[in-house]
């Protein structure tokens, strides 16, 4: 007999790490999480380190952009 855990209000999906998510109305969920989500990122080309890449603790207003493409434009879930 199946156990209700709760209910999902709402989706979202995050395509660029640390940027604002997209909403979607479904998603696929495969081994590596969901279809399309944090597969982009901001790269700081003079970081030579060994994490080179640009988050919300170095740059809190990269969560005011909202990624998108021409499936979100379309309402359709992003393709890589």
């Amino acid at each position: 007999m199946p156990i209700e855990l709760g209910h999902i209000r709402a989706l979202f999906r995050y395509p660029v790490k640390s940027m604002a998510g997209v909403g979607v109305e479904c998603a696929r969920l495969g081994w590596q999480g969901v279809e399309g989500d944090r597969r982009w990122a901001v790269r700081r080309v003079v970081d030579c380190g060994a994490f080179p890449w640009l988050t919300t603790s170095g740059l809190p207003e990269l969560l005011l952009y909202q990624p998108f493409g021409r499936q979100e434009e379309a309402g359709e879930p992003l393709r890589e």
